[in-house]
């Protein structure tokens, strides 16, 4: 009769089984290692590791594109993240950005909630004889100079005898983007709440040239609509809403993924990072997909994000022009009937040909050939300057400043669109100084 085998001897085969395949599925998971590491290569066309992955995933996580509203508003139309719609004027400036350094800033509660907030001094002026209010309207060059020329300005108007003796306040009216006819509405908007202004300084032409042929046409909106109108007044189409709503969760879920796998202990395995990559390079086909969605045209006509439909000479480029023109001319008379001064300035820029001897150092920061505003100015400016002369036959303090640097060897422009550096500003404001100077003071 055989003896029974004692218990302990079965331990040894079966834990010589564990053992095999402890080290097999070790064996199992270096191979799906190494073959996801070729996976890797593969895939993104040069050798990656946990390193690699570990910084994509942070990036990913931190949002490196951005957020997803905010960057498809800038792929439409720039800067709409730091305006509000307003029912006159087209928009304003958000009030919620200036708020919180107001006190720091000394800037002007009032001001900022009317939504003009570079101003130190309220906007909504009284009538006061020992102050002279000059309102400066147009878009960001004029905000800008504001208060970069406010010295120069107010400089030049104290050589005239007649501002002997009295303040000179230099409030902005405008705003970034601000085209005719928002200058003519703002003024409209601030004379019927109680402002008062002795002079009004219009600064403009840039933006009604560029504007247009660069943002609006090309999304099919009528040329006289304020810039970012057809992002702002799209997103409340319940379609746009829901491609919005689409994207935005793909890219939390995106977010979400990259933190998920950036924990322990899938932070450490190049099968997870495979997996993660694929994953995410399907989440971004899915974004761009719901881009796409957001950004298409509307199909047929959209008068709310689009504006009327206008057809033949109505909706010919030139027609940008007389409506400028026509809007100073009502600014003129309006300020006329107010008892204000009204001066249109046709304000430099860098495309306009001949206007600035530049460097090379100042050509690489200010001018670029291929520029999508270049074509409008070169064309647009000869016949903003005949429509000016018309102005001027009309009676309206018409002055062209398109050529005031065109002796300046130094630099003045500090970017490739229209805005000024220091130099550029001081000179722009002493140039509008000396022309309201010239009238001698304001009468009392």
């Amino acid at each position: 009769m055989t003896e029974p085998t004692p218990p302990h001897r079965s331990r040894r085969p079966r834990g010589r089984r564990l053992l095999l395949g402890l080290m097999a599925a070790g064996l199992a998971a270096l191979a799906l290692e190494a073959f996801s590491g070729v996976a890797l290569r593969l895939s993104e066309g040069r050798w990656i590791g946990l390193p690699q992955l570990a910084d994509a995933r942070v990036a990913t996580a931190r949002g490196e594109r951005g957020d997803a509203l905010l960057r498809v508003a800038k792929e439409v139309e720039p800067i709409r993240d730091e305006r509000v719609l307003h029912p006159y004027l087209g928009y304003v400036m958000d009030p919620r950005l200036a708020r919180p350094g107001i006190r720091a800033a000394g800037l002007d509660p009032v001001s900022i909630e009317i939504g003009f907030p570079r101003n130190t001094e309220p906007i909504l002026q009284p009538d006061d004889p020992k102050r002279v209010v000059i309102g400066l309207f147009g878009g960001s060059v004029a905000d800008i100079l504001s208060s970069a020329g406010a010295d120069a300005l107010r400089a030049e108007l104290a050589k005239a005898p007649g501002f002997a003796g009295r303040e000179i306040l230099v409030l902005s009216a405008a705003a970034p983007g601000y085209k005719q006819p928002q200058a003519l509405m703002a003024l409209n908007y601030l004379l019927l709440l109680g402002a008062h202004f002795d002079f009004v300084v219009n600064l403009d032409g840039v933006n009604e040239l560029s504007i247009p042929a660069t943002e609006l046409r090309p999304l099919g909106v009528v040329s006289h609509y304020p810039r970012g109108w057809y992002t702002r007044t799209a997103d409340l189409v319940p379609e746009r809403s829901v491609s919005l709503a689409r994207l935005v969760t793909l890219e939390r879920v995106r977010r979400r993924s990259a933190r998920l796998f950036s924990r322990a202990p899938l932070r450490f395995s190049l099968t997870a990072g495979l997996a993660w990559r694929l994953g995410d390079r399907a989440l971004l086909g899915l974004m761009a997909d719901a881009e796409r969605a957001v950004l298409k045209r509307p199909e047929g006509h959209d008068p709310q994000a689009q504006g009327p439909l206008l057809t033949g000479s109505e909706a010919a480029p030139v027609r940008t022009i007389p409506i400028w023109q026509r809007s100073s001319l009502q600014m003129a008379r309006l300020c006329e009937s107010f008892g204000i001064r009204y001066y249109h300035f046709l304000q430099p820029n860098q495309y306009v040909p001949g206007s600035k001897p530049m460097g090379p150092d100042e050509l690489e920061i200010a001018y670029r050939e291929d520029s999508p505003m270049r074509e409008a100015i070169e064309r647009g400016y000869p016949a903003l300057r005949e429509a000016g002369e018309a102005l001027s036959a009309e009676g309206v303090t018409f002055v062209d400043l398109s050529q005031l640097f065109r002796k300046v060897e130094e630099p003045v422009y500090a970017d490739d669109c229209c805005h000024l550096d220091e130099r550029g500003n001081r000179l722009l404001g002493s140039a509008i100084g000396r022309a309201l100077a010239n009238v001698g003071g304001v009468a009392r």
